[in-house]
């Protein structure tokens, strides 16, 4: 079981230079919850998600006791969303991750799943650039065949509504 039988080609990436509002209207309009941050050679340099667009807007003191946030009053959540929405994707992107490669087992992309607590693993090439993604969904029809005895060679596409985190 390969990586390469498993990836999905369909993703989305985007620039380390692009800005939080930016990155929020991509993964809006491109029906996602996460992309590769690359670089100008199409080499992966970051990961984003929406876990942590939404991180980044909500404030400190609201991560460390959630319950102030109730006293948030009409307009909270677009206030702090403006005062962070030019923070460049490089500020927040994941930049410690595992890539895989087409020949990798998807042993392997599960097992950095795990321990990275990924959901989202970028597939590059020869050449270190971006081909694919495994998703956590990937890796579950790979159970699925192993379970059953099945081969589903590059099974369609489904919307995996995970983020990265």
């Amino acid at each position: 079981m390969r990586v390469k039988d498993y990836m999905t080609t369909h993703f989305a990436t985007i620039l380390p230079h692009t800005t939080l509002s930016e990155a929020v209207k991509k993964m809006v309009d491109e029906k996602t919850n996460s992309m590769v941050v690359i670089d100008d050679t199409e080499k992966p340099v970051g990961l984003i998600s929406s876990h942590l667009l939404i991180k980044e807007v909500v404030p400190d003191y609201f991560k460390d006791d959630p319950t102030y946030s109730q006293y948030g009053a009409e307009g909270t959540f677009k206030k702090y969303a403006g005062e962070v929405k030019d923070s460049l994707v490089s500020k927040f992107m994941i930049t410690d991750f595992h890539t895989l490669t087409l020949d990798d087992f998807m042993i392997e992309a599960a097992s950095y799943m795990m321990v990275d607590r990924l959901r989202t693993i970028p597939v590059v090439d020869n050449e270190k650039k971006v081909v694919g993604i495994i998703s956590r969904t990937a890796a579950k029809k790979a159970l699925y065949d192993a379970l059953y005895d099945t081969k589903t060679k590059n099974p369609p596409e489904e919307e995996d509504e995970e983020s990265l985190l």
